[in-house]
């Protein structure tokens, strides 16, 4: 799965949330397509960043408890040469690459 197609999927897992329409741990499972395991390791972390999430077992939903809800998003653009050195610490390699990575040595990533 794509970094883009969890974070599609972790906004889904919120909006379902939020509107109260999970269903038992059993249906938002099979609504996500995952095992009833990985959506209560996500639910753990989605707590661990701090939202209060609770299941009612007489609606039969999850629900936020609280103010605190989840806002993902992202957006895409190419870096000027100045923001890419704002970023790195002016440092720059290769004239093709406009990062440093923290990856093994056999991965670079070129813009």
């Amino acid at each position: 799965m794509t970094l883009f197609q969890q974070i599609d999927r972790m906004k889904y897992i919120h909006y379902l949330i939020r509107r109260e329409h999970t269903g038992n741990p059993e249906h938002f499972a099979r609504k996500l397509q995952l095992s009833k395991r990985q959506l209560f390791n996500i639910l753990e972390e989605m707590r661990i960043l701090g939202l209060d999430i609770r299941y009612s077992k007489v609606r039969e939903t999850y629900f936020y408890n609280g103010d605190k809800y989840l806002e993902i998003s992202y957006s895409l653009r190419e870096l000027s040469e100045e923001e890419v050195k704002n970023i790195y610490a002016g440092i720059i390699f290769f004239s093709k690459c406009n990062f440093i990575s923290l990856y093994p040595t056999d991965f670079i990533s070129v813009i």
